[in-house]
């Protein structure tokens, strides 16, 4: 082995023991770990039909979550979302959505890309973020990833604090 070998294995190994040394020095609190099925209930689309010289669409939607924290506890939530595909070109997802979700406890934020699975554009798959606005949500975070077929979708996730 050269030296321009070992030198990427030993910064990979030296990130990596200064990556352990942290994550024991500051400790975060377990996450609330939870799963989720959505329902949207009403859609306005806008733009093209995602052909020709115009590629994009934008979307609307509202609809109901139902959600299953690991504690047993259960939530339901209203939320609506905008969304809108991407171009062709450079593109790490089709389509970028941002949606507001509401329920007793306060309202939350997601922002996620999305993969597009089928040609009619009903069955997507996406990850995202979670970010507290109101209530129990203020400066809590949290991650998700999630799956939606004609409008139904299941999902897991995490808030981190």
């Amino acid at each position: 082995m050269t030296h321009f070998q070992s030198r990427p294995l030993a910064i990979a190994i030296a990130i990596a023991a200064a990556g352990a040394g942290l994550s024991t020095a500051h400790a975060q609190p377990a996450a609330e770990t939870f799963i989720f099925q959505s329902q949207a209930t009403a859609q306005t689309v806008v733009g093209s039909d995602g052909t020709g010289p115009n590629p994009y669409v934008g979307t609307f939607v509202t609809g109901t979550i139902e959600t299953a924290f690991a504690d047993g506890s259960k939530k339901s939530a209203n939320y609506t979302c905008v969304s809108m595909t991407q171009p062709p070109h450079g593109k790490l997802f089709d389509m970028h959505m941002l949606c507001d979700a509401t329920d007793s406890d306060g309202t939350y934020s997601a922002t996620m890309g999305c993969t597009i699975l089928d040609a009619a554009r009903e069955d997507f798959s996406c990850v995202g973020g979670l970010y507290g606005k109101s209530g129990s949500y203020v400066g809590r975070r949290g991650t998700f990833t999630n799956r939606t077929v004609g409008g139904a979708g299941t999902g897991t996730g995490q808030w981190y604090n």
